[in-house]
């Protein structure tokens, strides 16, 4: 048998980021976000009274909730926030 020519290979000199950032969440994570906001709604006092800090993919916001639904929930500063694009909620502490 008698040997092929080698096949040319071009160096790469930078950094290639043909990779996305994915961010996952947990179904576990999802159904604490939904526990935490039903405990704020129907904890003691108002809910709107209870200062929170909502982590989502692209704004944090630092506000109060008003309402909410199945599918949303709506903040003192009129932002319309969808509970499946929320990653973290925690209550702020009021000093």
């Amino acid at each position: 048998m008698k040997k092929l020519p080698s096949i040319y290979q071009n160096e790469i000199n930078k950094k290639i980021k043909n990779n996305r950032e994915v961010t996952y969440i947990k179904e576990e994570n999802k159904e604490l976000i939904i526990d935490t906001i039903n405990a704020i709604f129907n904890g003691t006092g108002y809910a709107y009274n209870i200062p929170v800090i909502i982590k989502t993919k692209n704004n944090i916001y630092d506000t109060y909730l008003v309402s909410k639904t199945n599918t949303i929930v709506t903040t003192l500063n009129n932002d319309i926030i969808p509970i499946n694009e929320i990653i973290s909620i925690e209550r702020k502490s009021s000093k």
